[in-house]
């Protein structure tokens, strides 16, 4: 599978670097016991789940590159998406509240990811506090994942998610400026709450009045600012 050739990000960017620091992978890494551990890195491809809804809650997965979507699947089988999932997040904290995950994760990209099984934060119990706190400001940091929410005009939605993603990757040390929305035009509108046409023509427009330089998937900030939102 290609990933892109930016590499995945570094581990210091990682919401579970310092979980994993604590459980003694990170320190593990050099010695070869990552992957007998069961947290080597992993690839997924474009259109595979991480996990789905119902599945029993078995790991925590940080994302290292490429980007995901958090999806609701209704009874008719169609999908809404509730939240993009970029470099440097965590996905499956609900196994800490819940003993299922609840959401289908998707990968958008070919995605590289770790897996932490929980079973391995279960025999940390020497550096028990240290963990806890390491967790508590893991998945608060995780809690603020969300879609953008859904108010005020279209272009002020879309301009505030791709101001999201640019805060997001440069977070995570990658090109804050240039970088791909990962998402189709239907899977923007489907986070954003309105038609795949208004999402078009939304950054047409915003193309054309130089805000943003858009070229498929891929999108460059030129006059786009905070302050637009």
């Amino acid at each position: 599978m290609s990933i892109n050739a930016t590499g995945p990000i570094a581990c210091r960017y990682c919401d579970l670097v310092e979980v994993c620091r604590l459980c003694g992978i990170i320190a593990r890494r050099e010695s070869g016991e990552l992957q007998r551990a069961g947290t080597a890195p992993r690839t997924l491809p474009v259109g595979a789940r991480l996990f789905r809804a119902g599945e029993p809650a078995h790991s925590l997965f940080a994302v290292r590159q490429g980007m995901l979507k958090t999806v609701d699947v209704g009874t008719d089988g169609e999908e809404h998406v509730v939240a993009v999932n970029t470099p440097g997040d965590v996905l499956g904290t609900e196994a800490f509240g819940k003993r299922i995950y609840v959401h289908d994760v998707v990968a958008v990209q070919p995605v590289a990811y770790c897996k932490l099984p929980l079973s391995l934060l279960s025999t940390q119990y020497a550096r028990v506090n240290e963990l806890a706190i390491a967790l508590i400001n893991m998945l608060s940091r995780a809690s603020v994942r969300r879609a953008p929410p859904v108010r005020g005009t279209i272009h002020q939605r879309v301009a505030a998610l791709i101001l999201e993603l640019s805060r997001r990757f440069e977070q995570s040390g990658a090109d804050g400026r240039r970088f791909s929305l990962g998402m189709t035009r239907q899977e923007i509108a489907s986070l954003l709450g309105t038609r795949i046409e208004t999402v078009s023509r939304t950054l047409q427009k915003m193309h054309r009045e130089k805000e943003i330089e858009v070229a498929g998937q891929q999108v460059t900030l030129l006059s786009l600012k905070p302050a637009t939102v």
